[in-house]
């Protein structure tokens, strides 16, 4: 597994990276996932920049965290980065005795969920299916509240 531990993995470019805290959110536009990594997927994904080998993310996970098994807890953020798509190509690393060892409260978590396209929204339902006075809830931009027979009940037009 040492010897492994030379490779060079990278993340994508064209990913959005947002801090939250400890924790890190990525958004990828191509696949329209969002992806929550806790602090120990954080720590690793921030060094994952190409220029970095496992050694030195390792050593960057240990100053962080304090004494633990950092090769393992890298090899299985890398695993975890790759299989969320979050790394360039052929990041991902062996998994045998990745997980020896390691603590419950460092494992690097990886979790995703799908974000609906923008057009989505847009959608509207009106409130109670009509319109109420003087709160314009209309689906349809051209359209207006209007009550046209004076009766109290508001439709959209």
């Amino acid at each position: 597994m040492a010897s492994k531990l030379t490779t060079v993995p990278e993340r994508r470019d064209d990913l959005i990276v947002q801090k939250l805290g400890d924790e890190v959110v990525v958004y990828d536009p191509v696949s329209h996932r969002a992806h929550s990594l806790n602090r120990t997927a954080a720590l690793v994904f921030e060094k994952l920049d190409g220029k970095n080998d496992l050694a030195g993310v390792a050593r960057h996970v240990g100053k962080a965290l304090g004494p633990s098994p950092h090769k393992e807890i890298v090899a299985s953020a890398v695993n975890e980065l790759a299989a969320a798509d979050l790394l360039r190509p052929g990041a991902k690393l062996p998994r045998r005795s990745v997980l020896r060892g390691l603590a419950a409260g460092l494992l690097p978590v990886v979790v995703s969920i799908a974000v609906p396209p923008a057009a989505a929204a847009a959608s509207c339902i009106p409130f109670l299916g009509a319109c109420v006075y003087g709160v314009d809830v209309c689906c349809n931009p051209v359209e207006t509240c209007v009550d046209p027979f004076g009766t109290g009940n508001f439709s959209c037009q």
